[in-house]
């Protein structure tokens, strides 16, 4: 667990967001922008895989119950060796491993208190993508590690698809 990114409050460690994730992603963050769609490029080393797909998905999970969510790759072992590691070890760095259940096939990190998922597929397998479905909760969110992957426009209306749904009051 990193001890950096914790202040400390009336006698009680704190997560600071501000340590955890720096500047630039304030706006951008989920809490504070509500948009559909938005795309974060730029080089290596800033921070997007760390701080978008990693500490916001585990954020958007303990903060909802209602919440799911798709990360995606082109290719299942793609997201094996990368996106998967990458929450992975944010749930390390927040001290979080008794907190959730990691499953390696397939591809799933369940947040035990209430079930929710955090799923991983690749698009090289398009009925994966077909009816995705929770117990717990809802299917909120996707994420696409690299953008470029998706191979048409049709496989992306096709994930796309499966977000619109009617969400309960206060749900984006």
């Amino acid at each position: 667990m990193r001890t950096d990114i914790f202040i400390e409050k009336n006698g009680n460690k704190v997560l600071s967001l501000r340590k955890l994730l720096g500047g630039g992603y304030d706006k951008a963050w989920f809490t504070n922008c509500k948009v559909r769609y938005r795309l974060f490029c730029g080089a290596r080393s800033t921070k997007k895989s760390k701080d978008i797909i990693g500490y916001e998905s585990l954020m958007k999970i303990i903060s909802d119950p209602r919440r799911n969510i798709l990360i995606a790759r082109q290719n299942d072992s793609d997201n094996r060796q990368s996106t998967f590691e990458n929450i992975w070890g944010c749930i390390i760095d927040l001290g979080l491993e008794k907190a959730f259940k990691i499953s390696k096939n397939p591809l799933t990190i369940e947040y035990i208190k209430t079930g929710q998922q955090i799923i991983f597929r690749g698009l090289n397998n398009p009925t994966s993508l077909n009816g995705i479905t929770f117990a717990h909760g809802y299917f909120t969110d996707a994420y696409f590690e690299e953008a470029f992957e998706i191979p048409t426009y049709d496989d992306f209306r096709k994930i796309d698809g499966s977000l619109r749904g009617k969400l309960p009051d206060g749900l984006f």
